[in-house]
């Protein structure tokens, strides 16, 4: 039986959620060079729907883990080819982000939203998928991050607010410590020996409106470097994103540029005006790739394409519904 061809070799998959509670998640595949763009390649090339509410994807060798949040499950692929070699389906609830520590892949758990003690790191083999255990964590585990063997956590507190980094040894797959940052950490870059941690802070509708927060932690120590604060409640900045030494965020549709060892900054670069709704964002190759649903998250979305230096709209692509990641492969 031949091989089969490794169609998705060079390009980006799109990652779309879809619509709560109607199992329409997909993987769309775009190659710039070639104008591909090739809808849905999940279900065409395995034959099943991918599953319900897409939260995220994390490339590892050869392998896609693709995190289906309502559906409670995880998809693995073969990232060049697409073809299906397992599904996770048990000691799962509410998953939101994967990443790989040696033969292991971790997993961030919400639990039921509602208890706040529920919440866990789920860690499975990555030779056949079975489950090894369940490491408790404080509330909200979102993002996740391996650096020399620990795995840090950003805690952005799940339907409720936290603001925590906490550390896991993978070798004892215990909480180390927990190190506190701003509220609601949304993102986090290693750069040497710092992990930069953005912190969106607490929205208006919260008790108390809290600034976004762009933190520094010492790897070497684990200790908290430096933590520069926003001027104002009302701005709540995402998507860190670390380019030679430069740091790049978003505050609503606008692209912000910080300098390390400078004042945060308070005017923006330029704002991404064709962006209905910023929910993916990356910068690649001196270029900014935006995942924008429609305004009212129904029907297909859009990847977006800028490029960096004056912020000039290059490219755009059809996705599916609702894209909310970008994964260059």
């Amino acid at each position: 039986m031949p091989e089969p061809e490794a169609e998705f070799e060079s390009g980006i998959f799109v990652l779309n959620e879809g619509n709560f509670g109607s199992s329409n998640s997909s993987v769309s595949f775009i190659n710039e060079d070639e104008q591909l763009n090739t809808a849905s390649i999940f279900a065409n090339i395995n034959g099943a729907p991918l599953g319900d509410t897409a939260q995220s994807i994390e490339l590892h060798e050869d392998l896609a883990v693709i995190v289906l949040n309502v559906s409670n499950k995880i998809e693995i692929v073969n990232r060049y080819t697409f073809q299906s070699l397992g599904t996770i389906a048990s000691n799962l609830s509410n998953p939101r982000y994967a990443e790989v520590i040696g033969d292991n892949l971790y997993v961030s758990n919400w639990g039921d939203g509602m208890d706040p003690n529920d919440d866990f790191v789920a860690v499975f083999s990555l030779s056949d998928f079975s489950f090894q255990q369940s490491i408790p964590v404080a509330e909200g585990p979102e993002k996740l991050l391996e650096n020399s063997g620990s795995l840090y956590v950003a805690h952005k507190g799940g339907f409720s607010f936290n603001n925590i980094v906490s550390i896991i040894n993978s070798a004892t797959n215990e909480v180390a410590e927990e190190v506190e940052v701003g509220d609601l950490p949304n993102s986090m870059v290693a750069n040497g020996n710092d992990l930069w941690v953005l912190s969106s802070g607490k929205p208006s509708y919260a008790d108390e409106e809290t600034p976004g927060t762009l933190t520094r932690i010492d790897l070497t120590t684990n200790n908290v470097a430096e933590s520069l604060e926003f001027p104002d409640s009302t701005i709540h900045p995402d998507n860190l994103s670390l380019v030679d030494n430069v740091a790049y965020l978003t505050i609503n549709k606008s692209v912000y540029k910080y300098e390390m060892g400078g004042d945060l900054p308070t005017v923006g670069e330029f704002t991404l005006e064709d962006v209905s709704v910023l929910y993916g964002f990356e910068i690649y190759e001196n270029k900014i790739y935006v995942a924008s649903p429609r305004a009212d998250f129904t029907g297909n979305g859009e990847l977006l394409i800028y490029d960096l230096n004056d912020g000039s709209l290059l490219d755009k692509y059809t996705t599916g519904i609702n894209p909310n990641g970008i994964y260059f492969n």
